[in-house]
């Protein structure tokens, strides 16, 4: 046997994009495992726990043009639209997390122009009737949509949010990132359904 084969193969580092993939994987994993509830009341906030921490999470999937970033350390704005109950579980999952050396707030809105200076913006159920007009106002303003409502990616929703066997899935509506102005990571659309 030749000494050079005796010798254990040479592994690069991960990039760190594979190691940040790694992370998405197993946090998504974590926030979506099936939870036990004792009462409805209860299993609704747990889930929109998990649902916080997945809006937390695509910010570190998600790319935006330099001019809507600004210059480091710039902080990454989520808006939450329809819900400002939910704003308070956003808050509490972004809590001392940054993405690329960005702080990540978490605004209560009322209406689609306040959340037009955002990079994510969540928008609740309560807005069905309304998801028309907010996404024609969202158009111009390079920010990612997410939703957890039946049929939101489906209209044009980036990201829709939803349950299956227990667990939080994502839907992804490609196109509607792409016009958007967002680039979703490879590794997130991995994860996901594809709707148009």
């Amino acid at each position: 046997m030749h000494p050079e084969n005796s010798l254990p193969p040479v592994v690069p580092p991960a990039p760190k994009r594979v190691y940040a993939a790694g992370l998405l994987l197993l946090t998504l994993a974590l926030a979506s495992a099936p939870h036990q509830a004792a009462a409805g009341s209860e299993e609704r906030a747990n889930s929109r726990d998990v649902k916080a921490v997945f809006l937390v999470n695509f910010l570190s999937f998600t790319e935006w043009p330099a001019t809507k970033l600004g210059p480091p350390p710039a902080r990454l704005l989520i808006a939450i639209l329809g819900d400002p109950s939910f704003a308070a579980a956003v808050e509490k999952a972004a809590a001392g997390h940054t993405v690329n050396g960005r702080p990540i707030a978490v605004q209560a809105v009322e209406t689609a122009e306040q959340a037009a200076g955002a990079h994510l913006v969540f928008i609740a159920s309560s807005q069905t009737h309304r998801l028309p007009a907010v996404l024609r106002t969202l158009a111009g303003a390079t920010v990612l949509t997410v939703g957890d409502t039946d049929g939101f990616a489906q209209d044009g929703v980036a990201i829709n949010l939803y349950t299956f066997d227990n667990r939080v899935r994502i839907e992804v509506n490609s196109t509607a990132a792409a016009r958007a102005g967002v680039h979703l990571s490879a590794n997130l659309m991995r994860l996901a359904r594809i709707v148009e």
